[in-house]
């Protein structure tokens, strides 16, 4: 099994090493991924991926029961239920509510992993749980593991490729016949380099980012380490004939 890490999603699928169709693909995409983790471990059980704001607020006048949440420039945009805090999430209970998340660059990963057999969401919150879905999942199909970092507007952001590399981390531990890529060797750096992952997300682009829009303590709570004993899958769904990332409890 061939290991692979995407170090943005700012690719075209004949540069990667593995093919999307013969691969379980991992998004990560910290503050996104973290949201849906925080969103589905407060009871929600279907989450549709809008990458715009016409697109979201399209999907709400379609599914008004649903609730609409995510950030422009890092708040709630006008007539959203909620933002895109993922601490706010796991104070609420939102137990058998279905909502709508907009997000930018976690959107395009998802879709880019459209054509993939199986596809993840991962974070610090539902990383063991996750990893071991995705490692039994590849297994079972016979395939390979691409980890995609979204990156920031198709660049390389070091929380992403932090995650990554403690998806790696974590493959290295589990028995199995693996080959490791370049780039996935390289995210192991980060790990090996840093004392803890709250440390390893301040320093990124995205943790000041939030710092900007006074949401700071997303940073520590994004850093919990298997908060969530859930993992989540993907799968494209079309309405009005478009096609949005629709995600699931596997």
């Amino acid at each position: 099994m061939i290991i692979d890490v995407a170090l943005s999603n700012n690719f075209e699928p004949g540069s990667l090493k593995l093919d999307i169709d013969e691969s379980v693909c991992v998004v990560i995409d910290i503050r996104a991924t973290s949201t849906i983790a925080a969103l589905f471990g407060s009871g929600v059980k279907s989450t549709i991926i809008a990458s715009t704001l016409d697109e979201a607020y399209a999907l709400k006048k379609d599914f008004p029961e649903r609730l609409l949440c995510g950030e422009d420039k890092g708040l709630p945009p006008e007539g959203f239920d909620y933002g895109n805090s993922p601490l706010e999430f796991s104070t609420l209970d939102l137990s058998g509510r279905e909502a709508i998340l907009r997000t930018t660059n976690g959107t395009v990963s998802f879709s880019k992993a459209g054509s993939s057999p199986a596809v993840f969401s991962l974070a610090a919150l539902n990383f063991r749980h996750t990893m071991d879905a995705v490692i039994n999942c590849a297994s079972k199909m016979k395939k390979d593991i691409l980890l995609i970092c979204s990156g920031e507007m198709g660049k390389i952001a070091y929380d992403d490729t932090y995650i990554a590399g403690m998806a790696v981390k974590y493959i290295l531990t589990r028995p199995g016949k693996f080959e490791f890529s370049d780039s996935a060797k390289l995210v192991i750096s980060a790990v090996l380099g840093e004392k803890s992952i709250e440390s390893a997300l301040a320093k990124s682009i995205s943790a000041a980012s939030l710092r900007k829009v006074g949401l700071g303590d997303d940073i520590a709570f994004c850093a919990r380490l298997n908060n969530y004993n859930l993992a989540i899958r993907a799968e494209i769904s079309t309405f009005r004939s478009k096609r949005f990332p629709e995600l699931k409890l596997a």
